[in-house]
């Protein structure tokens, strides 16, 4: 009986086999971008809670509002980088590993800076500084950077 094609191994080199870096990486991407977004908008609809939270805590009303409306905006940007980026590496566009790396840094290193100002880690900004090294890592792997090479698979 001849082999069918369903029943042939799947070539390791072929453009519908994704290295596993590949697979994480865009996971990760998703992930980011769906917590993030999620968080923007929990923080938008939320807001005048946080903003009455926050003057509690000793800040004015406007530099609450500007507080939120910062953070708001800065998750909202850096979700959308994230989605698009994934859907970018998805496709084999080599500009989404770029705009990945370049977003993940950013987030790390806000993560970083403000573990450090509050002198404290939450749970979610230690969840985004995971998933932020993480989704680099993935990212600059070499199987990763191959698999996005034009002309390749």
């Amino acid at each position: 009986m001849p082999a069918t094609p369903a029943s042939r191994p799947a070539d390791a080199a072929s453009p519908a086999q994704k290295p596993p870096s590949v697979r994480v990486a865009i996971g990760l991407l998703g992930a980011l971008a769906a917590l993030l977004l999620l968080y923007a908008a929990l923080t938008f609809f939320g807001r005048d809670g946080v903003i009455q939270a926050l003057a509690t805590a000793g800040l004015t009303r406007a530099e609450a509002e500007q507080f939120v409306t910062v953070n708001v905006a800065s998750s909202l940007v850096l979700g959308v980088t994230f989605a698009v980026s994934a859907i970018a590496v998805e496709r084999r566009r080599a500009w989404g590993r770029w705009t990945g790396l370049l977003a993940a840094t950013v987030l790390a290193l806000l993560m970083l800076s403000s573990m450090l100002a509050a002198g404290g880690v939450s749970a979610v900004s230690l969840l985004q500084l995971v998933l932020s090294v993480s989704a680099v890592a993935s990212l600059l792997a070499r199987t990763t950077r191959e698999w996005l090479v034009p002309g390749r698979g």
